[in-house]
C-alpha cells in the first residue's frame, strides 16, 4: 500500500443524504484537459449540471452540450445546492482554495494533478478530507491503463526487489540551449514548476503506486539559467532493504525516440531476483493510437511475455471508476493522500537539489 489504511474512511462515515444522492457534477475549468473529463464523464453516464470558467467562450460548447448552468465565478458553482461533486480542472496554484471551499461546502472532489501547489497545502487538504464525510480523488489517470494494472498484478512474482528506473522524457523542444521558456512559460503559472511537476508527477505517482513510498531522496534539478523553469530532474530514491530507484524527467528536443518513436520516451523498469517488468507508456493525449507495452521477464523460466492490449483511453476507465465510487459512497484511489505523496516528493526534490544533500522523507503520519 502507498499510505496508511487507517486514514481511509468507510461508507459508514458518510452522510445519509450522500448515500442516496445521484452524483451531480460541477466542472471548474474548461482548458485543454477538460475535454477528456467531459467526454469520459459523458460516456460514464454522469450528470453534469454546472460549469464554471472565467472565459465564457471556452465553456459555451460544454454548457450547451450538457444543458448546464454557467458561472464565471467558481464560488457560485460550489454554492449550488444541486452540485454534489466538484471537478477542479484549473492550474495547481488555484487548487487549494477551490478544494478547501468545496470540502467545507460538503462536496466531493475530483482534483487534477498536481493536487496542490506545495506539500503544506497538500497535507492540509488531506486532513480536511479525513475530518469530513467527503470523497476526494486525485487525477492520475495513467494508473487506469490495463498494462499498469497488469504490472501491479505481476509485481509479487518478481520476488525481492532491488532496483528500478523511472523515466519521463517529453518532446517540448531544446531548452538546453535556450535562455527562456518560450511558449512553455505558461506551465510555471499553471503548475508552479515545469518538467518535474507538469511532466514528472504522473510517473512519480506511478512509482509510488507500484513500489510504495520511499524513505529518502537525493536530487539534482537543472534550470534554465536565471529562471525557475526546470528542464531536467534526476532523483535517486532509497527504499527499505537497499532497493534504489532512479527517476529522470526531461524536456528534450529529440523527435523520434521512445516506444512510439514520436519523442515521447516514458517507462518504468523494475528488477527483482525472480524477474523484471518493463512498462512503456504512450502519448498522453492520443492514447487511442497505441496501447502501452508491458514486458514480463520470468527468470525461473527464462522467458519474456509481452502484453499488448487494444488501445484504450484511461480517462474513460478513471471516470467510470470514480463515478462508481461516488454512487456507492466508497473510497477509492488515487485519493488525497496519493496526491500529497507526489506533492511532497516534488517539493523535497527541489529542496535536496538546492541544498545539495539527501533528504529523509517525513510523511507526516498520513
Amino acid at each position: 500500500m502507498t499510505h496508511n489504511s487507517a486514514a481511509h474512511k468507510t461508507a459508514a462515515h458518510n452522510s445519509a443524504a450522500h448515500k442516496t444522492a445521484v452524483p451531480k457534477f460541477g466542472i471548474i475549468g474548461c482548458g485543454n484537459i477538460s475535454r477528456f473529463h467531459f467526454n469520459s464523464l459523458e460516456k460514464a453516464g454522469a450528470d453534469i449540471v454546472h460549469i464554471a470558467d472565467i472565459d465564457e467562450k471556452a465553456a459555451a460548447p460544454w454548457v450547451k452540450k450538457f444543458n448546464a448552468r454557467f458561472s464565471s465565478d467558481y464560488t457560485r458553482l460550489i454554492e449550488d445546492p444541486e452540485v454534489t461533486v466538484v471537478s477542479i480542472l484549473v492550474g495547481s496554484s488555484l487548487h487549494y482554495d477551490i478544494a478547501s471551499r468545496a470540502i467545507e461546502a460538503g462536496k466531493d472532489v475530483i482534483c487534477e494533478k498536481t493536487m496542490m501547489n506545495n506539500a503544506a497545502e497538500a497535507e492540509a487538504i488531506v486532513r480536511k478530507v479525513q475530518a469530513s464525510d467527503q470523497l476526494f480523488f486525485t487525477g492520475f489517470m495513467k494508473r487506469f491503463f490495463p498494462a499498469v494494472m497488469k504490472a501491479k498484478e505481476l509485481l509479487p512474482s518478481l520476488g525481492r526487489l532491488f532496483s528500478a528506473r523511472v523515466r519521463t522524457y517529453q518532446p517540448w523542444g531544446n531548452f538546453f540551449e535556450a535562455d527562456n521558456a518560450g511558449d512553455f512559460g505558461f506551465v510555471l503559472g499553471n503548475y508552479g514548476g515545469a518538467v518535474t511537476k507538469c511532466a514528472g508527477s504522473h510517473m512519480l505517482d506511478m512509482m509510488m503506486h507500484l513500489l510504495g513510498r520511499p524513505e529518502s531522496l537525493f536530487a539534482h534539478v537543472d534550470y534554465i539559467p536565471e529562471t525557475q523553469f526546470d528542464r531536467k530532474t534526476a532523483i535517486l530514491f532509497t527504499y527499505p532493504e537497499g532497493m534504489t530507484v532512479l527517476f529522470e524527467a526531461a524536456a528534450h528536443p529529440l523527435k523520434k525516440i521512445g516506444y512510439e518513436r514520436n519523442g515521447w520516451d516514458e517507462y518504468i523498469e523494475i528488477d527483482g531476483v525472480k524477474g523484471r517488468l518493463e512498462l512503456h507508456t504512450v502519448l498522453w493525449d492520443h492514447p487511442e493510437n497505441n496501447a502501452p507495452l508491458l514486458v514480463h521477464y520470468d527468470n525461473e523460466r527464462e522467458t519474456a511475455v509481452e502484453y499488448r492490449g487494444d488501445p484504450v483511453n484511461p480517462f474513460d476507465d478513471e471516470m467510470k471508476y470514480i463515478l462508481h465510487c461516488l454512487t456507492a459512497r466508497q473510497e477509492g484511489t488515487p485519493d488525497a493522500v496519493d496526491g500529497f505523496n507526489t506533492d511532497m516528493v516534488i517539493e523535497m526534490a527541489a529542496s535536496s537539489a538546492a541544498g545539495r544533500k539527501p533528504i529523509t522523507l517525513d510523511w507526516k503520519g498520513l
